[in-house]
């Protein structure tokens, strides 16, 4: 069963039925002001940090669901018919219903006795303040006396303490002036929400007892049912921004207005500001720069493949998915509260990946933060929350890793080679270069090694389920093992590009030294997952449960550290024993119950998340490792089977968004093995996207130049793509004159015979445009 279509010439998801099997969100906003969306309208605001700048409520695993939102009601003044044009709250079934997910916007349409609404909701390009549209036209062929109800739910501004404790809302303070209602919690400094309308105003409600009534919810407020509002302030209770408007309509006839909600740092001026936000023209113009805004983030790269899955994804959602994920890591989301994730270290490391050709500047910029928060030692907090800079977590064996990949990947798309001179400060005082920062992170790792010479996995590596492997200390962690060869291989490809003959040879001591450890963890034809407290080997052959993790095979393959034949043994394991219909499994099979003696880890059900869940994460990796073995069917067949647009068909079954990635679905050892959970913000965003343009397209920036080196599937006929390198826009062609799926025997550029599969960074300066021909 299928809720819904791609519609790819407006760059939208169209959802076409309400009851979706898990509110299909949306996220509004560009990393300052914003908020998601569901596809009822559900969700919630905020500013910068959705912690400490909260502004409306959510409720998590609550009852109804997806509750509350951003609401318009509307009633039939004359049959005293009461509906939401978003058909939740009141979840009246409507005649007609269509929900557009674009890009920074959400627009939901219905029609319901005659009576057809359109909301339009969007957050201005570098404002603070969003927009409701609204659009109503009478076809009832009657004529029709209206009031619209505009409904949000006020939070306090940190978050953590709304969900906790009820005393914040005695510090609650809201009323209505001039056609707004200003919200304010005694103590947040210099932060007023504000919700108002261009439509007249007949009647207000600020307190939530008084709009919804005792012993009733969002589906049947006693204000609908009386049909006007009781004109409330609130003074140390929960509070709402309820509005009552009539709307008469002749039959026929159409109006338009506008709701905005936002805040103001001066609670004085918060009216004068709002009013300013109602201006139409202003709105119509703020709506068209949003669509150029992300015109021009998409157009930096474009693919045309023969399969049309891989255009969706690479040419629209995949991008939008990257860019939302770099705005808010994995802080909020229908299923992190904005409360304890902030800037993840390692999470928004990673998200650069994805964002970087098009973002540069702010990917530099995000760098650096990050890297703030690292030590002198060099490990790292885990966590930075934007709004007030502070840091938490620390003590993972993993976080300061994942700095040196995406720093090189920085420079190799850019070729700001100074990037490494700039300083950035220490989290304990003092600061060095970004490059001592990639160099420190290393040298922590190695000083921090267990009794087999393998690094210690301390609090936790990157799977933090697997946390009780160390219940006595001392286990080792051979995931974070190969990413220390891998961090270690990518600085000495620096080091050689760069002159730096001294560093080469340190890095050479580190690389060869992790290259004499491999006899330790192997397995026969894979390699360990860990050492555990006892130092017995764990993702072993011998073992009844969790004998193969993908994670280890994948990331010995990226770190070029195997040879040729541990290589290709490992990657056969985890085809013959990870991979199901929908990707491949973590590991397997996974320990259906938790039993630390019994080397039984993880305290969630078998099938799940990490514990032998399809975490796709780890599936981009398991793509990146065959394109570097040359394997490109079983590339391919990785990256088909993760591609979020495959589920649209079965979406009852797969249950998430169709047009995202998510960061899990269950495993095969789970009763509901296909079912998705955590979509949006995950690492598989920008993992993905790179596996796919720079690995199988083979599009792949380098210090010297731009390589082109695919690895497609053999029934293609080759593939174009547009792609912005260093100011130039590269047009490239490729096609298969093989038949198979070789590699590039003949490059040309502008007409021009490259020695290798490279156009040089030399050849493109001074240059707009190039067009490049491929054949492979």
């Amino acid at each position: 069963m299928h809720y819904g279509y791609f519609d790819n010439q407006n760059r939208e998801y169209v959802i076409t039925r309400p009851d979706t099997p898990t509110p299909w969100i949306n996220f509004l906003g560009n990393g300052e002001y914003g908020g998601f969306i569901s596809n009822s309208a559900g969700g919630m605001s905020y500013y910068k940090d959705p912690n400490s700048k909260r502004i409306t409520r959510y409720k998590y695993n609550n009852l109804p669901a997806d509750r509350p939102g951003r609401y318009i009601y509307l009633k039939d003044m004359k049959t005293g018919e009461y509906w939401s044009p978003t058909w939740q709250p009141v979840m009246k079934t409507p005649d007609s219903y269509e929900c557009r997910h674009g890009l920074g916007y959400t627009a939901i349409s219905s029609s319901y006795g005659g009576i057809e609404t359109q909301i339009t909701y969007f957050v201005p390009v570098g404002k603070d303040h969003e927009v409701w549209k609204v659009r109503i036209k009478n076809n009832s062929g009657k004529e029709l006396s209206l009031k619209a109800f505009t409904y949000v739910e006020f939070s306090y501004h940190t978050a953590s303490l709304d969900l906790m404790c009820d005393w914040p809302r005695m510090l609650f303070n809201a009323d209505f002036k001039d056609g707004f209602i200003v919200f304010e919690s005694m103590t947040a400094e210099a932060f007023y929400p504000y919700i108002g309308t261009n439509a007249g105003v007949e009647g207000y409600d600020c307190s939530l007892e008084k709009f919804i009534g005792t012993y009733r919810s969002e589906s049947n407020p006693i204000a609908l049912e009386n049909g006007k509002c009781s004109n409330s302030p609130v003074s140390s209770d929960n509070a709402v921004g309820a509005m009552c408007c009539p709307v008469n309509l002749e039959s026929g006839e159409e109006k338009t207005f506008v709701v905005v909600l936002g805040f103001s740092e001066n609670k004085e001026t918060a009216v004068q500001k709002g009013r300013e936000n109602l201006d139409e023209q202003q709105i119509e113009k703020d709506f068209a720069d949003l669509r150029a805004y992300w015109d021009n983030f998409l157009s930096h790269a474009s693919f045309s493949t023969p399969d049309e899955n891989v255009n969706i994804m690479l040419n629209i959602w995949n991008q939008y998915q990257c860019k939302t994920t770099f705005d808010w890591s994995r802080f909020i989301s229908l299923y992190e509260r904005g409360i304890d994730r902030g800037l993840g270290f390692r999470d928004s490391m990673q998200d650069i990946l994805g964002v970087v050709h098009a973002i540069p500047d702010k990917v530099k910029a995000r760098i650096k933060d990050l890297l703030s928060i690292q030590f002198k030692k060099g490990d790292a907090m885990s966590v930075l929350y934007p709004a007030d800079r502070k840091a938490c977590g620390g003590g993972r064996s993993d976080d300061h890793l994942w700095s040196v990949f995406s720093v090189c990947t920085y420079i190799r798309e850019t070729g700001d080679r100074e990037f490494l001179n700039e300083r950035v400060p220490y989290y304990d005082g003092g600061d060095g270069t970004v490059l001592e920062h990639m160099e420190n992170a290393v040298k922590f790792t190695v000083d921090n090694s267990g009794e087999h010479g393998i690094p210690l996995l301390l609090l936790s590596d990157w799977n933090d389920t697997l946390a009780s492997i160390n219940k006595k200390g001392g286990s080792e962690s051979i995931f974070v093992f190969f990413q220390l060869a891998h961090a270690v291989y990518e600085l000495l490809l620096l080091y050689r590009q760069y002159g730096y003959i001294e560093k080469e040879k340190w890095a050479s001591e580190i690389y060869a030294y992790c290259e004499s450890k491999l006899d330790t963890i192997w397995d026969g034809k894979w390699f360990l997952r860990a050492f555990n407290s006892y130092g017995e080997k764990y993702g072993t052959a011998d073992d009844e449960y969790n004998r193969i993790f993908l994670n280890p095979q994948t990331w010995a393959v990226m770190s070029r550290l195997p040879t040729e034949e541990q290589a290709h043994s490992a990657l056969d394991a985890v085809h013959e024993n990870l991979m199901t219909e929908f990707g491949l499994l973590i590991h397997y099979p996974a320990a259906d119950f938790y039993d630390v003696e019994k080397k039984a880890y993880m305290p969630c059900a078998a099938g799940t998340k990490e514990n032998g869940g399809i975490f796709y994460h780890t599936n981009a990796w398991a793509v990146i490792a065959e394109v570097l073995l040359g394997r490109n069917e079983h590339a391919f067949e990785y990256y088909s089977a993760a591609l979020p647009c495959r589920r649209n068909e079965i979406s009852e079954l797969c249950r998430i968004e169709p047009y995202v990635y998510a960061s899990h679905i269950f495993g095969k050892q789970h009763p509901e093995f296909g079912a998705g959970t955590n979509s949006w913000l995950t690492g598989t965003a920008a993992w993905m996207f790179l596996a796919a343009s720079q690995y199988i397209l083979g599009i792949r920036p380098d210090y010297d130049g731009l390589v082109i080196d695919p690895c497609i599937p053999k029934e293609w006929d080759g593939f174009k793509a547009e792609r912005m390198f260093r100011n130039v826009k590269v047009i490239i062609t490729v096609k298969n004159t093989c038949g198979s799926a070789g590699r590039v025997k003949n490059l040309t550029v502008d007409g021009n015979v490259m020695e290798d599969n490279t156009i040089p960074a030399a050849y493109l300066k001074g240059k707009t445009l190039v067009q490049v021909y491929a054949e492979i």
